[in-house]
């Protein structure tokens, strides 16, 4: 009987997303593991929105190439842990969103130019408060089956004395498009 208690816990996590964002949300699948104690396998329960209407979503699956970064540097970064999903108007303009796991990039397209940013801040073991920016870039091509997009990640302490040295990164990020 725990998989209720998951089910609330998944309802509740999605209502409260849902009102702290401006505007409809995101035609994505959202996915949560269950606990089964019945001795059957884990299931997967998928939700999805439709787009609002008159405001088509077309998608495309992200893979981020090896992350170039200096050395001895520790990244708080979200794309190398697994492919992530770009949801953008298939009409070529306007909000776009990058999700990798439960990380969302969020940004523009507009005049052919795609620009998403992540900005994150975490407590470090040099005892400062620090404030990361990841970038996603590029000139978009919608149709093409092909693209990449460039990504930046830069952070910077908030607060804190004899913080450790800022690190930046780069990457390629291969683009597929998967619906139009």
């Amino acid at each position: 009987m725990r998989a209720a208690p998951a089910l609330l816990l998944a309802s509740l996590v999605l209502t409260v997303l849902a009102c702290n964002r401006e505007g409809a949300p995101p035609n994505a699948p959202v996915e949560t593991t269950m606990d089964t104690t019945d001795g059957g396998p884990p299931a997967a329960l998928f939700i999805s929105a439709p787009p609002p209407p008159g405001r088509e979503r077309c998608t495309a699956r992200l893979s981020a190439a090896t992350i170039k970064t200096g050395a001895g540097c520790t990244l708080d970064e979200r794309i190398s842990k697994g492919a992530g999903m770009l949801l953008y108007p298939c009409s070529g303009e306007g909000s776009v969103e990058a999700v990798f796991g439960e990380h969302r990039f969020e940004g523009k397209l507009s005049d052919g130019a795609l620009v998403l940013t992540l900005t994150t801040e975490l407590d470090w073991e040099d005892n400062c408060h620090w404030e990361t920016k990841q970038t996603l870039r590029g000139e978009w091509k919608g149709g093409a089956k092909k693209q990449k997009l460039s990504w930046t990640y830069s952070e910077r302490p908030v607060t804190g004395s004899s913080c450790f040295g800022q690190c930046t990164a780069r990457a390629d990020v291969e683009v597929d498009e998967l619906s139009q």
